[in-house]
């Protein structure tokens, strides 16, 4: 009875470290769901007439100063 129940033991224990990355790895996935939605959404409020095309965002880290610059085209 006892190594049936060691046996079962053993196929109920839980990788925790395992379980932390899948459900990490379930938060990311949602998280650029949410990005996407919302890059989406800021580029349909451009519409096609403006000249509002690209966005910067600057950031000093280390003493150095970086600039990121992205230009929105609409690929249909």
């Amino acid at each position: 009875m006892s190594k049936a129940r060691n046996q079962k033991d053993e196929l109920e224990r839980r990788d925790i470290e395992l379980e932390n990355v899948i459900g990490n790895l379930m938060i990311a996935e949602y998280q650029v769901e949410k990005l996407r939605t919302r890059v989406t959404e800021r580029i349909g409020a451009y519409g096609y007439g403006t000249d509002r095309k690209v966005s910067s965002h600057m950031f000093k880290h280390d003493n150095k100063w970086f600039k990121i610059s992205v230009k929105v085209r609409n690929l249909r």
